[in-house]
């Protein structure tokens, strides 16, 4: 998947929230929360999702003076989707798994149904939230800021995008946490 410009990286976020709809739509919401041992169900992986794209949308709306002062500046060239993506695997491969903050919940549901469909709508509305604040970074401004992935270490802003779609790819599929 050839993925690097501005534009290509707000498709494919389109793109994967389309697909992450889809995929958990299609499952029934008895099974929706089922959880077969300690691999996550459905809804777990939603939730993770959802955890995992607030502080990205949070951190896009901070002025970039300020991502600096947190997080320092890029010490790298933006890497390719494929090399994130096989960073991330090769750490996943290594046994890192999440953790803390972004742990799905497992609070009991009693509307199975409506639990679903506001979970799916809120990952949906998160993402937008997440498209709509790229939209507003200048395309060079991508490569200039860097923040930090809990399991791969500093990121630009380009890269944790990329790392954003194929982890909503990733968690809408069999291969889960």
């Amino acid at each position: 998947m050839s993925i690097h410009t501005k534009t290509e990286i707000i498709t494919a976020l389109h793109d994967s929230n389309r697909h992450m709809q889809d995929w958990f739509s299609a499952i029934p919401a008895s099974e929706y929360f089922t959880r077969q041992g300690e691999v996550w169900s459905a809804s777990d992986n939603v939730d993770h999702v959802i955890k995992a794209i607030k502080p990205l949308v949070k951190a896009l709306k901070l002025p970039h003076l300020a991502l600096h002062t947190m997080f320092g500046k890029p010490q790298h060239p933006s890497r390719s989707y494929e090399e994130i993506c096989k960073i991330y695997s090769d750490e996943i491969a290594k046994g890192a798994k999440a953790s803390g903050r972004f742990l799905p919940d497992d609070t009991p549901v009693e509307n199975k149904e409506r639990t679903k469909e506001e979970q799916l709508q809120k990952a949906s509305k998160v993402i937008e939230e997440l498209i709509a604040a790229c939209e507003k970074w200048e395309e060079k401004s991508l490569d200039q800021c860097q923040l930090p992935h809990p399991i791969i270490g500093n990121l630009t802003v380009r890269e944790m995008l990329l790392f954003t779609i194929h982890h909503n790819l990733r968690h809408a599929s069999h291969e889960g946490d």
